[in-house]
Parts: C-alpha cells; structure tokens; sequence
C-alpha cells in the first residue's frame, strides 16, 4: 500500500526497490521509488526490524534487493 500511495504522489517513478541489509540481528528495510534510468528517486519507507515475514524472506531468497515494476 506504501508504494501504490507514493506513485499517486510521483507519477514519474516506474519502479520500487525493496533491500534490505543485514546488521548483526537486525536487518535495515528501504523501499525506493525509482525512475526510468533506475535511479531511486525517493524513500517512501526505511525501518530496522529483527525478523522479517516468511513473506519477504521467500521473496528475498538469497538477494539483497527486490525490484518492482
């Protein structure tokens, strides 16, 4: 829902990027907008959590970013 909200708000964005980076126990989450060269325009979320979902875990797999388009 985050995404689909900001891309009212930036119709020029044609993608978001989900990464995540590990830290120790933690893992630092972002999701960007990003534009046509591929270029994050904005960070529409950025949080630290100790566990992510089976949800995303599955979709990272063994990435470190998710690309949306």
């Amino acid at each position: 829902m985050t995404i689909l909200k900001a891309r009212k708000a930036m119709p020029s964005a044609t993608a978001a990027a989900v990464t995540r980076e590990p830290h120790g126990d933690v893992f630092h989450v972002r999701v960007s907008l990003m534009n046509d060269s591929s270029s994050p325009v904005a960070v529409i979320a950025d949080f630290i959590t100790g566990q992510l979902g089976k949800d995303l875990t599955d979709a990272f797999g063994d990435k470190d970013v998710i690309i949306l388009k």
